[in-house]
């Protein structure tokens, strides 16, 4: 997921916002906006290592392990900030912010549960079928950037979040 240079300076400019309303509001999209950024690096991350078909097809012991270690990462990272989102209270203006950032979190704990799969199953056709599904949630997973900054726009100008 190559987000493009305006969509991370954007949410980079959103971090920076001063807050007109409730610092409720500002505390919320802050955590969330970390959290939403982390988590879009790691699968970036994780997604480069899992193009390397040589990785993801070698025999070799530390491929293995490496690979394992970036899917089990992936699943206990996004399963707690999963867990520390469900911990907020949004505004009822963040409500549809709030359950994109939830999907997109799922989508990625899903990934890394087929990525995880994927390394447990022994013949190749498998482990080909399940590489497919995984660049395909991949693809799923890079549209999500661009739709939830439009989103998190529309809840922060509802708010009377303004830039400074």
């Amino acid at each position: 997921m190559k987000p493009s240079k305006p969509v991370l300076l954007s949410l980079s400019l959103i971090l920076l916002f001063s807050c007109n309303s409730s610092n409720n509001d500002y505390a919320y999209n802050e955590k969330v906006t970390s959290i939403f950024l982390s988590e879009m690096k790691q699968i970036d991350e994780t997604d480069s290592v899992f193009r390397d078909t040589l990785k993801v097809y070698a025999k070799g012991f530390g491929d293995s392990i490496l690979l394992s270690t970036k899917a089990e990462n992936l699943i206990n990272n996004s399963k707690m900030d999963l867990a520390n989102i469900a911990d907020l209270k949004p505004g009822k203006e963040a409500v549809k912010f709030n359950k994109g950032v939830i999907a997109y979190l799922t989508a990625i704990n899903d990934y890394g549960k087929t990525a995880q799969e994927m390394l447990q199953v022994k013949t190749i056709d498998e482990k080909k079928k399940l590489h497919d599904q995984l660049m395909l949630k991949y693809e799923k997973l890079d549209t999500y950037p661009d739709r939830l900054l439009e989103i998190q726009k529309a809840y922060l100008n509802e708010v009377g979040l303004q830039p400074k």
